[in-house]
């Protein structure tokens, strides 16, 4: 870059979402700088989750995690299509036991409400679709599946690097509003620092998103912290390999997590996983606690058949950022332009957890076509 080179746009983040966001950007004719602390894109929350393809099923109707993952679900697929990356569309297996015939109402009722298809299937019909699950009653949803984010994310790099200027393991260590345009101090990872001066910032920093908004807007930044949970995933032994069709689930839980389920990858490789543990620190530890292993084989045995305690192996963890208002029980995203708090062509976006790999083009279209069109870029 040159000495003090000037950008339309700065995009704060090279997770899904900000790759996403570059990605549509690249389609514009506005300059585009992508900062990245990492040595790479999607390093931290979008390579580790469950690489699932959600349908919206587990968010309240009138929250934009579902309305984007409504969306997002049906451009993911398109996506992938159009450029060749693996997915499977392979559905979702939501199982019960006969104590929890309440929560299974309910939960299909809002279902309904939301207008999704669905099939109750009884434990034989279950047993048929999956043969090694457990289940009194399931509810068989065909929208969801898994994808292999690591290409998706390499495909989204590739559109966006032809058009935008991507510069990682650097930190935005300043930020400063200047009239019409923002100032950073980037400090690269030789310690130098550089000056970029861009007519708006997107901040998509994930886990640092919501330091980074504090950092611009201060007092001036009107919602909760970030919470934190981390989430660990356990493997299945290769005995399970391509044991599975379909992902498979427990009724939704009474706090924000999904519970564990299971998924698999494109080689059929089975794991279980997340659990959900909030965590105080923000030294975040991403090794999997053995000792862990007892919960995630009393949970998972409930629904696997002849699972043995030996077939679990710790796998991967990863931490997730989650936004809850006063008085919600459960996470929502935050994708606001900071005009109306005095932040002209800011647009923070914060809390973006699960579905966030889902709805990751629903949120890039809505950032780049419908927020900043308004901007005076």
């Amino acid at each position: 870059m040159s000495k003090k080179p000037e950008f339309d746009v700065t995009v704060i983040g090279a997770g899904v979402v900000g790759l996403s966001i570059a990605h549509f950007l690249s389609k514009t004719r506005l300059s585009v700088l992508v900062i990245e602390s990492e040595d790479n894109f999607g390093k931290i929350t979008s390579s580790r989750n469950s690489e699932v393809i959600h349908s919206g099923i587990f968010n309240s109707q009138e929250s934009l995690k579902y309305k984007l993952c409504q969306r997002g679900n049906d451009l993911i697929y398109k996506f992938c299509d159009e450029n060749k990356i693996w997915y499977e569309n392979c559905g979702k297996i939501i199982v019960s036991k006969e104590k929890e015939i309440e929560n299974f109402k309910s939960f299909t009722e809002s279902l309904t409400k939301k207008g999704i298809e669905f099939d109750i299937l009884t434990s034989q019909q279950s047993s048929k679709m999956e043969q090694h699950i457990l289940s009194d009653k399931s509810i068989y949803i065909d929208c969801s599946g898994v994808i292999d984010s690591h290409d998706y994310m390499n495909h989204l790099f590739r559109i966006a690097s032809s058009h935008c200027t991507f510069i990682f393991e650097s930190n935005a260590i300043e930020i400063k509003k200047k009239e019409d345009r923002y100032k950073l101090k980037i400090q690269r990872k030789n310690k130098e620092i550089e000056t970029v001066n861009s007519s708006s910032i997107i901040n998509c920093a994930g886990l640092n998103s919501y330091n980074i908004a504090n950092k611009i807007m201060g007092e001036n930044l009107k919602i909760p912290s970030l919470e934190f949970y981390k989430g660990s995933y356990f493997a299945l032994s290769s005995k399970w390999r391509n044991k599975f069709d379909r992902l498979v689930y427990s009724l939704p839980q009474q706090d924000d997590s999904l519970g564990i389920h299971i998924s698999f990858d494109s080689t059929g490789r089975t794991k279980i996983g997340p659990d959900y543990e909030k965590i105080e620190t923000k030294n975040f530890d991403y090794n999997v606690n053995e000792n862990s292993q007892k919960k995630f084989f009393d949970s998972a045995k409930n629904y696997i058949k002849d699972l043995q305690f030996s077939d679990l192996t710790p796998d991967y963890s990863g931490i997730r950022p989650k936004l809850f208002f006063t008085n919600d029980d459960f996470s929502e995203f935050y994708i606001n332009e900071e005009n109306k708090n005095g932040f002209s062509n800011l647009i923070n976006l914060i809390g973006i957890d699960s579905p966030g790999l889902t709805a990751s083009l629903a949120i890039g279209e809505l950032v780049v076509k419908t927020m900043i069109p308004k901007m005076n870029l």
